[in-house]
């Protein structure tokens, strides 16, 4: 009987699929439909994510809504936060009233 090699963990099957990046908005919107009575089986289905997958954002529901109510981050698929988030807060308000005033930004050396 010949032996086979063993299967390498690297190697991808052909029955896997690739991970799912769901941005913030689509996991405040299965959270949302859970809360409102779904299964979780039943939405995780619809977004094509398993019942653990909805599971986990359901554990992190607080987290998820707050950073998918901030017009900034609902578009984001993570919540990780900078290494000053102070400042980048005050970047972005900066930036954004410029960008209100057109007007125009040029680096000096």
């Amino acid at each position: 009987m010949a032996r086979t090699a063993p299967l390498s963990s690297s190697v991808p099957s052909k029955h896997t699929k690739p991970p799912r990046r769901l941005t913030m908005e689509k996991k405040a919107a299965i959270i949302k439909k859970v809360q409102s009575g779904r299964s979780q089986t039943v939405v995780g289905s619809e977004f094509g994510i398993s019942k653990q997958t909805v599971s986990d954002f359901i554990k992190n529901k607080a987290k998820i809504l707050e950073v998918a109510a901030k017009s900034t981050g609902a578009g984001k698929k993570n919540a990780s936060q900078g290494v000053y988030p102070q400042l980048e807060e005050a970047l972005l308000v900066w930036l954004s009233a410029m960008i209100a005033k057109k007007s125009q930004c040029q680096a000096t050396s």
